[in-house]
């Protein structure tokens, strides 16, 4: 469509109530910029807005609360920014069912605080920032470290209203727990990255907040017996919620084991108890965190994988190996970086094998330490993505890496988006 700017907003902004406005710097993703920001208030506004774009060839970006703009590859064509920060209510809230159908846009630091008048939760804490919203975490299939007791977002959501590159609305699922057998078209939408349809609300199931917690802090010298206990841990009755180690902090050069407990307080002290009893000599200096001392601590951990200097090129990665290969792929990370000359910090999720690195240093030794650290990951049935990378950088790694389902992944999309409307180049393989 060979229109000017002007003509671009007359047509889109009865669609959307005249939420339309000009695109600017700090609306780029990944360094593209696109020509207009559209905000849908309703599903209809989104189907008008994706049959408009389909019909005159425009291709739409989608966002949600920005914080994961820098994760996939360079779109490959942007003219409408979609945002979905007019999506932001909590639908239906049903806490004897324990089930809540969540617009896409709503925040999920407010859903939370929503639901807790009940005392429940929607059990995702992915390491994102406050402006992180639902829809964005379903896309982008993001979870945190309690992942090892409640699982991910698959495992959270029940049904989902989604509306297609074309503009048709399409839902699947339903608002029970327990739905009629058949294909789950819900989990398809989950960590498509928007490029299969834009996500406008979901279903999903509660859990009620914990009555109380405590947290196991065990330092050691060296990784490999932490490593070795999160193992043991693995295969026990314990079950914490959080089962971390932290690469050190400070220049002693100490790791930390951290395990959560969060269930009745009897039961809390005594699975902490037990862990203790479990690391044996690594017992002797364990702390047991309790009550208010609690949320600094886990504050301090999530902000330890924050951006570093702005002066430094920075990756951020997520690897996620099985359980036995955590320490190896650890060890192999310590490896690659002291020989490129590379400074790291990372949280491994030894619960459930997935581990968080953020890597600076030079952008060549970036590039090759990244080749690298994947080779390590996917020789032993693991895996290796880059979630966040400066554009430049981007246009030189392979941000997805290979998967066996990319075939698979592009007759889907074909079906899906034939005019490649939506999140054009984004995704594993440029769909």
């Amino acid at each position: 469509m060979n229109v000017s700017l002007q003509s671009l907003q007359a047509a889109l902004s009865p669609l959307v109530g005249g939420s339309v406005r000009g695109a600017e710097d700090t609306d780029a993703v990944a360094g593209v910029r696109p020509q207009l920001v559209v905000e849908p208030g309703n599903e209809e506004e989104v189907s008008a807005v994706l049959s408009f774009a389909h019909q005159e060839g425009l291709k739409v970006l989608v966002r949600g609360g920005g914080t994961q703009l820098g994760f996939g590859f360079l779109p490959t064509g942007g003219d409408i920014l979609l945002s979905t920060s007019r999506l932001n209510s909590l639908v239906e809230h049903a806490p004897h069912d324990m089930t809540a159908i969540v617009q896409a846009g709503m925040r999920l630091v407010d859903l939370q605080s929503a639901l807790s008048h009940a005392r429940q939760w929607l059990a995702l804490d992915p390491p994102l920032g406050e402006a992180a919203t639902v829809g964005g975490i379903i896309a982008t299939n993001a979870s945190g470290p309690r992942r090892l007791r409640y699982g991910g977002v698959r495992d959270q959501i029940i049904g989902i209203r989604v509306v297609l590159p074309d503009g048709t609305i399409a839902k699947a699922g339903g608002k029970v727990v327990k739905n009629v057998a058949g294909y789950d078209l819900t989990k398809l939408f989950v960590g498509a990255l928007g490029t299969l349809g834009v996500i406008v609300a979901a279903n999903f199931r509660l859990y009620p907040l914990a009555v109380a917690s405590r947290t196991v802090v065990l330092p050691a010298q060296d990784l490999a017996p932490l490593c070795d206990l999160a193992v043991r841990v693995n295969d026990s009755t314990l079950v914490p919620t959080i089962l971390d180690i932290l690469s050190p902090t400070t220049q002693d050069g100490t790791y930390r084991l951290l395990a959560r407990f969060e269930m009745e307080q009897e039961a809390a002290d005594d699975q902490a108890a037990a862990l203790v009893g479990m690391a044996g000599s690594l017992g002797a200096t364990a702390q047991t965190i309790t009550g208010e001392a609690e949320e600094p601590l886990w504050s301090q951990v999530a902000a330890q994988m924050d951006a570093g200097n702005d002066a430094e090129t920075t990756l951020l990665l997520k690897a996620s190996v099985l359980l036995t290969e955590v320490k190896h792929w650890l060890e192999s990370l310590q490896s690659t970086t002291r020989s490129a000359h590379l400074s790291s910090r990372w949280r491994a999720h030894v619960g459930h094998g997935i581990i968080f690195v953020r890597l600076s240093g030079a952008s060549a030794a970036l590039v090759s330490a990244l080749e690298a650290l994947r080779q390590v990951a996917t020789s032993r049935q693991g895996s290796l993505v880059v979630l966040e990378a400066p554009p430049a950088l981007l246009r030189q790694i392979d941000v997805w890496g290979t998967s066996p389902a990319l075939e698979m992944m592009r007759r889907l999309k074909a079906r899906f988006d034939p005019q490649g409307t939506l999140n054009l180049g984004r995704f594993i393989g440029g769909i």
